[in-house]
């Protein structure tokens, strides 16, 4: 699975459209998209940080790469 596949499958998890997730992070919808598409493959630390706060989720399980809790 892409990093792109990742970070939509954790937008869908979490129940938000693309339109829901671009209001909430102040991200615009193409950028999401592209990054989801892994058209976009270099987003910026602070667009993924941005994504990921607005999901809950930290950096890396947004991204997904396996993250182990204590």
């Amino acid at each position: 699975m892409t990093q792109g596949e990742y970070m939509r499958k954790a937008r869908r998890h979490a129940g938000l459209s693309l339109v829901q997730l671009s209001e909430m992070s102040g991200i615009p919808e193409s950028t999401i998209g592209a990054l989801e598409r892994d058209v976009n493959r270099s987003g910026t630390l602070y667009t993924i940080e941005t994504l990921a706060d607005a999901l809950c989720l930290s950096i890396d399980e947004y991204v997904g790469h396996e993250v182990k809790r204590k």
